[in-house]
């Protein structure tokens, strides 16, 4: 049986940012009524060939999204024999597509999905007997990857350390339901190039940045599009800003702190420099130290939207009591109503502000925020609760479980 899911996809860390990221990058790619499969961390898509081309491509600017690949076929977990015939077949074609060089080497890792040991054990026996095969039908040398495991999963780092890119793949098996779900990784994230762009940058301000990752998921989701203009009222050192440049947007930023808007100047003009002077780079972007509640007096231009993880309160080391906690969420919520209203004033139709807001949770489940929902009424904003695709409801945590301040991700659009 052929496979009607032809792709698959595996989450990030945070399952729902992760399908919220993807939701948006398919909505851009105009694929309607999708049909999937969810397992874990894993969703599998139908989506014909020419989408699987063009999600690879895109999948290069997401950051919450680990890895990607093809789905090859699909039998059923009570008939391994027939499973056994097919991997082998399918084995020979995705081996052919690997472009050897002078070395006939290849590594190859297995990264089998279900919750049976024994199923895990049966299906890593046949691979591995079929890889032997293939391999040695093709005058190929194997390396099977931590070999005397029953499934070898590589990390990203894991997987360009090891060069699988140009001299490996990963095989991976998903078991969803009754069926075994055979395929290959296409496409990996690749945390190097993170690990390179946050040392390389000339300034680091460990309490004023937005993580790369991060940053490059928010832009991705504020869905502007390439030579739109999108703004941070609350730039800190420009990591969001510089995202928005890789995707060929124009870019505005704003800080009231001296030292931010530095940082900001010299991270840019550090990215600036590493293209030619053709390309123009140091004209599509702009920092200004100013109060973000004064910004429509000095953004002047028409924006596509918004991307921001604005100033969160003072720093804590534990949750304050609850008197001085309303009273902190309070002043923020007048200073996010002020600076969506300023901003929403050359905010184009239909376009997105993205923003993070704190949440204090204590003990007792208490929840102390601040009033999303007032913020955009006063704005006059929409609150989008749902992604297009996978059910994701909105605001959405993004904290990490054990931090004192939860983070919420809110989504605003422009509706009048």
């Amino acid at each position: 049986m052929t496979s009607p899911y032809r792709t698959f996809v595996k989450l990030g860390s945070n399952n729902d940012l992760s399908k919220l990221e993807l939701s948006t990058v398919l909505t851009k790619m105009d694929i309607t009524n999708i049909n999937f499969l969810e397992w874990k961390k894993y969703i599998l898509i139908d989506s014909n060939q020419l989408n699987q081309d063009k999600l690879s491509k895109q999948l290069d600017y997401t950051g919450s999204i680990v890895k990607a690949g093809n789905i090859e076929f699909s039998e059923a977990i009570t008939d391994l024999d027939a499973f056994s015939k097919k991997s082998e077949i399918h084995l020979e074609k995705i081996i052919q597509k690997v472009q050897f060089q002078k070395s006939r080497k290849l590594k190859i890792s297995i990264n089998i999905q279900t919750t049976s040991d024994q199923l895990k054990r049966s299906i890593s026996k046949i691979i591995k007997r079929k890889i032997l095969k293939v391999c040695k039908d093709l005058f190929i040398q194997p390396k099977i990857l931590a070999s005397k495991k029953d499934s070898s999963e590589l990390s990203p780092f894991q997987y360009y350390k090891e060069n699988m890119v140009k001299r490996g793949i990963e095989i991976t098996c998903i078991c969803i339901k009754s069926r075994i779900f055979f395929g290959y990784v296409q496409w990996v994230t690749n945390p190097l190039k993170d690990i390179k762009q946050d040392e390389e940058r000339p300034v680091r301000l460990f309490t004023h940045g937005t993580s790369i990752k991060l940053s490059r998921t928010l832009v991705n989701i504020s869905n502007i599009s390439e030579k739109g203009v999108l703004l941070d009222p609350f730039c800190g050192t420009g990591t969001i800003l510089q995202e928005g440049l890789k995707r060929g947007m124009d870019v505005i930023g704003l800080d009231n702190d001296p030292k931010c808007v530095r940082a900001s100047k010299e991270n840019l003009h550090f990215f600036t420099m590493q293209h030619p002077p053709k390309e123009k780079i140091k004209d599509r972007w702009s920092i200004t130290l100013q109060d973000a509640r004064n910004l429509s007096k000095i953004v002047q231009t028409e924006i596509q939207g918004i991307v921001t993880e604005p100033y969160l309160g003072p720093f804590i080391k534990q949750l304050p009591p609850k008197e001085i906690a309303k009273k902190t969420m309070k002043d923020l919520e007048r200073l996010y109503t002020i600076v969506l209203q300023e901003g929403s004033k050359n905010l184009i139709q239909n376009g997105r502000i993205i923003i993070i807001m704190p949440e204090y949770i204590y003990p007792s489940k208490e929840s102390i925020a601040p009033d999303f929902i007032r913020i955009g009424e006063k704005a006059s904003l929409k609150l989008i609760m749902e992604s297009k695709y996978f059910n994701v409801k909105l605001p959405l945590n993004i904290g990490r479980k054990h931090n004192i301040i939860n983070r919420k991700l809110v989504v605003y659009w422009k509706n009048e």
